[in-house]
């Protein structure tokens, strides 16, 4: 982990000083995660803010106790500010699709793409937007907020080792078994269970 931060340390002291390396122009897109077709083609970007957050415990833990289990990270929630200029009609039907989008596929997942960071999967979470006198009355503020949507491997019918439910004898009830006793694991068992006696 350590070798990890300090080598994208260095990357980045490199790229500051190579100008080259970098785009001569930001790159920024909202794109489906399947098709990769964008949700929309702003005229320009605005704000692009990640928030990253964790939940912690909120009860005291004993000195030198606090683990990885005390501490548990959120879904990352990216806000974006998209910028529409031009007539009321351009405005209006740029609006119109993107909420046309959302209501046909709200469960579409996005990748938000910027020059700090790709962000896969993705929802659509909240959409607000303003027109302001000061900035221009021709000029669309939509504020878009995405949720991280965590993507785990489904479970499915290849496993090979699942054991089956098996029942035990009234005399049993008690002992704990990590897995299911074969023929000879029962019959030793019974034996310790009869000698006992």
């Amino acid at each position: 982990m350590v070798a990890t931060v300090t080598g994208l340390n260095i990357l980045s002291a490199i790229a500051s000083r190579l100008p080259r390396l970098n785009p001569p122009r930001p790159i920024y897109a909202i794109v489906d995660s399947e098709t990769f077709e964008p949700l929309t083609v702003p005229d320009s970007w605005g704000e692009f803010a990640p928030r990253y957050e964790s939940q912690t415990s909120d009860y005291p833990v004993e000195k030198g106790a606090f683990a990885t289990y005390n501490k548990v990270r959120r879904p990352t929630g990216v806000s974006v500010t998209l910028i529409k200029t031009g007539s009321d009609v351009a405005r209006f039907t740029w609006l119109a699709a993107i909420r046309q989008a959302e209501t046909q596929a709200p469960t579409t997942l996005y990748t938000l793409i910027s020059p700090q960071g790709v962000f896969v999967d993705y929802t659509l979470k909240d959409m607000a937007y303003e027109t302001r006198q000061d900035r221009g009355s021709n000029i669309l503020y939509l504020t878009v907020q995405f949720v991280e949507i965590p993507q785990i491997p489904s479970s499915d019918d290849s496993k090979t080792n699942v054991q089956e439910p098996k029942s035990s004898p009234i005399d049993r009830i008690g002992q704990v078994y990590t897995n299911a006793a074969n023929s000879v694991q029962t019959a030793l068992i019974d034996a310790k269970n009869f000698i006992l006696q």
